[in-house]
């Protein structure tokens, strides 16, 4: 018999805490946030500008594509078009704008997956060694009584390789996500990082950040990034958390 993620967890020093992310709230909202995956490069020109105050966005085909997506948030109620035009989103605009929207993809995909249950923009309370202590783990799913366990990270499309910066986030993302497997992992169970970066380089068959890339496989960390944001790869990824490493 199956137990919940509550339960495993439990034997593990650990426990959910809160009732994590909305999962009815993310099914409803699915349609706008897988669009956004499709076209994550024109979101994030529209995030930046709308959230960050960056200029709007100069492309014609750009500016359209936008603009639906405004349309689409203003009928969720996630942003408001004041009278000057300028888009203001209200706190769970924000939220969703600046990286709620991959960890609801997330949840989608797993369970589109085959999942047999997920929670995400989950705490989890821990005690070891006499220390209490709290992450906040963006997906956690169950297929039978394994685990796996996804950090989302919405960040740059393109990669700079001289930026040490965006290098440097990359890299952390890569132990924190190992640092998950170590603390709530069993062996054999996987972790995955979800990011919104082009790491591969198509037109030369190569990655673009070879030490990201090396580190990931030596901690057995799953990179799933830009390139693998489409929903039928990333429901392909997302499985791979459960299968029998891809066989």
């Amino acid at each position: 018999m199956s137990e919940t993620i509550e339960t495993l967890l439990q034997k593990r020093g650990a426990w959910l805490k809160g009732n994590g992310g909305n999962r009815r709230l993310a099914e409803a909202r699915a349609p706008l946030t897988r669009r956004i995956a499709d076209h994550y490069p024109v979101f994030e020109q529209l995030r930046d500008h709308v959230v960050h105050g960056a200029a709007e966005l100069e492309h014609d085909d750009h500016r359209r594509l936008a603009a639906d997506l405004v349309g689409h948030m203003e009928e969720l109620g996630l942003v408001q078009c004041q009278q000057t035009g300028k888009l203001i989103p209200n706190v769970e605009g924000k939220r969703f704008m600046t990286g709620g929207w991959l960890e609801e993809l997330a949840y989608l995909a797993a369970a589109e997956a085959g999942a047999h249950e997920a929670v995400f923009g989950q705490n989890v309370g821990w005690s070891a060694g006499g220390y209490m202590g709290e992450n906040e783990i963006d997906l956690i799913v169950r297929r039978e009584n394994v685990l796996g366990f996804v950090s989302c990270k919405a960040l740059r499309s393109m990669l700079d390789v001289e930026d040490r910066k965006q290098r440097n986030r990359l890299m952390d993302a890569i132990h924190q996500a190992d640092n998950l497997a170590d603390h709530f992992g069993r062996p054999g169970e996987r972790v995955a990082v979800l990011v919104t970066t082009d790491l591969f380089d198509e037109m030369r068959g190569v990655p673009r950040y070879a030490a990201l890339m090396g580190k990931a496989a030596v901690l057995d960390v799953r990179i799933i990034p830009l390139e693998e944001l489409g929903w039928a790869r990333l429901v392909s990824a997302i499985a791979e958390l459960w299968s029998d490493r891809g066989q």
